[in-house]
């Protein structure tokens, strides 16, 4: 058999046929210094360990042999002679050239020294032919599909898996991780914002320790109880913190420019109803023009497209981490997102796919995602407060997220308010019912429904508090 067999050839595009980029010398430099030396065949092991990863299938088939004789990819000495004894009973020995080309791998090398950058070379030049091969998938997936938010889904991951193939990562040992498991607890028991989450600014933070990145963060409520106000005021929170910082919000229910204006409210202490009446004061109306150039000079994305799927909710967030590096994303609300099933799935099926693809989503952006969500009837008609059991249509969304909090308020106290009392808080409680990395509990907030503004207890003076 042909031992310069290689693994891909570009198809013929446009009538151009080119050879895939790839260096032989630093090919056959990396696999005769793995001969050479343990410590050159640990470290390509660890960072070539991808399908691809050399352009010459011979080449390829004999790192493979390599990686299944020392899967652990420990410093450990790869034995020519084991090595061609492995390749003999695989059958691939005579494919790669027999033992001649092993020897001659070894000769090639004088020293394994730059081991390091024979490495480096066939890395690159294996992310460019994934590359190339992405962009020619791409074409076809253009000319056959009929959707075409599907191919911009698949391009999108595509890349985003090139891009995760270029962060390497170094084998480490228990002694250096506990030392750093050690200072990371140090810290965190300081409250070192180094590795605390993203402060919400509310004081459930002290039990989930902020928004992390990777998790999915499910907030619940029934109708008209505040979680889209509760959640912008968390989106506010961490977009006007020192430093600021970038935040995308997909906002499937309600206008950009409404949510704008609940922005303004919630900071300005100022009502709709004044502004219709033309009641403002001239201290409110400056306070609205600072308020303005606050949001303006921020960083908050805001994308209003309503019935999104979720194909195209993740091809924008990417974007977004791409384009502005948002921190964190937060959707109101899951229920209205597409997803994308098929034949007669259900509707729990399709809440499921939508709330399997949203944590995907957060890991692979590598951000907190905050997603809202409804509760079923049956947490009102209980007369008691909201369980995990009430997520609507789907347990899937319980088991996905990493941290469930449930808004409960008694929403009959609102309606009894009296005219005047608009500015009143009323009391509100946010129960964390699942943390999968710290522990549960309620704590209480106050509601301001004329703001769409939720204050801590703790903030509010005296003659603020509220029963309840």
């Amino acid at each position: 058999m042909d031992n310069n067999n290689n693994t891909g050839q570009m198809p013929d595009y446009m009538g151009m046929s080119r050879t895939m980029p790839n260096s032989m010398e630093a090919e056959v430099a990396v696999l005769g210094s793995m001969l050479i030396a343990p410590e050159a065949a640990s470290l390509a092991l660890s960072a070539l360990n991808f399908d691809g990863a050399f352009y010459r299938g011979a080449h390829q088939t004999i790192f493979n042999a390599m990686l299944e004789l020392n899967p652990g990819k420990s410093e450990a000495a790869l034995d020519p002679v084991v090595l061609a004894d492995h390749l003999e009973r695989s059958g691939h020995l005579d494919e790669v050239g027999g033992r001649a080309y092993l020897s001659q791998l070894m000769d090639s090398v004088p020293t394994e020294a730059n081991i390091e950058h024979y490495v480096e070379i066939v890395r690159e030049k294996a992310i460019l032919r994934k590359l190339i091969s992405a962009c020619a998938l791409s074409m076809d997936k253009c000319y056959e599909a009929d959707n075409a938010r599907d191919v911009l889904d698949a391009i999108g991951q595509c890349i985003f898996d090139i891009t995760s193939m270029n962060q390497t990562k170094e084998i480490m040992d228990i002694r250096s991780l506990a030392y750093d498991a050690l200072d990371y607890l140090n810290k965190l028991m300081k409250g070192d914002q180094e590795v605390l989450g993203l402060r919400t600014g509310y004081d459930f933070d002290r039990l989930i320790t902020g928004l992390k990145p990777g998790e999915l963060f499910v907030l619940a409520a029934r109708p008209s109880i505040g979680k889209t106000a509760l959640a912008m005021n968390m989106a506010l929170n961490i977009a006007l913190s020192d430093p600021p910082v970038p935040v995308g919000i997909f906002s499937l229910e309600m206008p950009a420019r409404q949510l704008v204006l609940r922005f303004i409210c919630s900071l300005t202490n100022v009502t709709m109803k004044e502004f219709r009446k033309n009641q403002l004061s001239n201290d409110q109306w400056r306070s609205v023009m600072e308020t303005v150039d606050k949001l303006g000079s921020s960083t908050i994305l805001i994308d209003d497209t309503g019935a999104i799927d979720i194909l195209e909710l993740r091809a924008k967030a990417r974007r977004m981490k791409a384009n502005h590096d948002v921190k964190a994303i937060f959707i109101d609300y899951l229920q209205l997102i597409k997803g994308q099933v098929r034949g007669n799935a259900s509707r729990e099926n399709e809440v499921a796919m939508i709330s399997g693809s949203l944590k995907a989503m957060a890991k692979e952006l590598n951000i907190p995602v905050v997603v809202l969500a409804q509760l079923n009837r049956q947490a009102e008609q209980q007369g008691d407060v909201p369980k995990l059991s009430n997520l609507r249509e789907s347990g899937a969304i319980e088991q996905d997220a990493d941290v469930v909090a449930l808004l409960h308020r008694d929403r009959k106290q609102q309606y009894d308010q009296k005219d005047g009392d608009e500015g009143k808080p009323l009391p509100a409680e946010v129960i964390i019912a699942k943390n999968r990395n710290g522990g549960t509990g309620t704590v209480d907030l106050l509601f301001f429904p004329a703001y769409t503004r939720f204050e801590n207890v703790a903030n509010m003076p005296d003659e603020n508090a509220t029963e309840g």
